[in-house]
């Protein structure tokens, strides 16, 4: 048995995943807002300090996996998009890397396919990964208007897939895995309220794998490529980003790879 830990474990994707590995007979702890094994809002300083405290006292052994799940989608304020889709899994997983480095693990991080579209502001994706200062991109963040949203969003999850790139040789040198997740369109509690236009407008670009009906991917198709990745069978597999969208990526970027 294997000791997972989980942020934004309670809903969508994230309870698919816990429900897999605890079906897999692994022991997963859930740090979450609401319904967590440990209740924290990690779009704060405060609240990641004190998760990362829980897991340092409850698992002093160290633990086998990490899957920063938690975050938002472009409708929250720009705000809380960069302090939670890109500080809070940052902050968790440098926070709890000495953990898996005691038991040789591996970290998995869901970002977004929205990572490679038109709106990602590239200045946004620098001052977040190459700046890093939290209380200056709070400032900055506070600015931006609501309809900014999707950039936002995109640039965040851009940000966070960058991030798992470039620190992927230094967790290698420790024994460890990071890699990400980046999803399509998929029926979470996140887009069940999406209205029939909203929706529409998400399918304009017909998912390949889903191509004749108007559906999302099931997020039990994410949490099996999360749950592959966080175990051994992906022991060879480190520093990628892997889309998980029904081959959209594919068919807007055939080229790119």
């Amino acid at each position: 048995m294997a000791v997972y830990v989980i942020t934004g474990g309670t809903t969508g994707i994230g309870a698919e995943v816990r429900k897999m590995l605890t079906e897999e007979g692994h022991e997963v702890f859930n740090l979450d807002y609401k319904g967590g094994d440990y209740l924290a809002d990690l779009s704060t300083k405060e609240g990641r300090q004190g998760a990362i405290k829980a897991v340092m006292e409850k698992y002093e052994d160290g633990i086998d996996g990490l899957i920063c799940n938690a975050g938002v989608g472009p409708s929250a304020p720009a705000s809380t998009i960069f302090a939670l889709n890109f500080f809070a899994s940052v902050e968790i997983a440098e926070g709890l890397r000495p953990l898996l480095k005691k038991k040789g693990g591996n970290c998995v991080i869901t970002s977004s396919n929205s990572i490679t579209n038109h709106t990602v502001r590239m200045d946004w994706v620098d001052m977040l990964s190459n700046v890093m200062d939290e209380e200056r991109v709070m400032e900055i963040a506070r600015e931006i208007p609501k309809q900014l949203g999707p950039s936002a969003y995109s640039s965040s999850k851009h940000a966070l897939a960058r991030w798992v790139r470039r620190v992927s040789p230094s967790w290698a040198t420790d024994g460890l895995r990071i890699n990400a997740v980046a999803p399509g369109n998929t029926t979470t509690p996140m887009t069940q309220g999406m209205t029939e236009a909203q929706m529409d407008a998400a399918l304009l670009i017909p998912i390949p794998t889903r191509y004749g009906r108007k559906e999302f991917l099931d997020a039990k198709e994410i949490a099996n490529g999360i749950v592959f990745l966080a175990s051994k069978k992906a022991s060879g597999i480190n520093g990628i980003i892997l889309f998980i969208d029904g081959g959209i990526d594919a068919l807007l970027r055939s080229e790119r790879f």
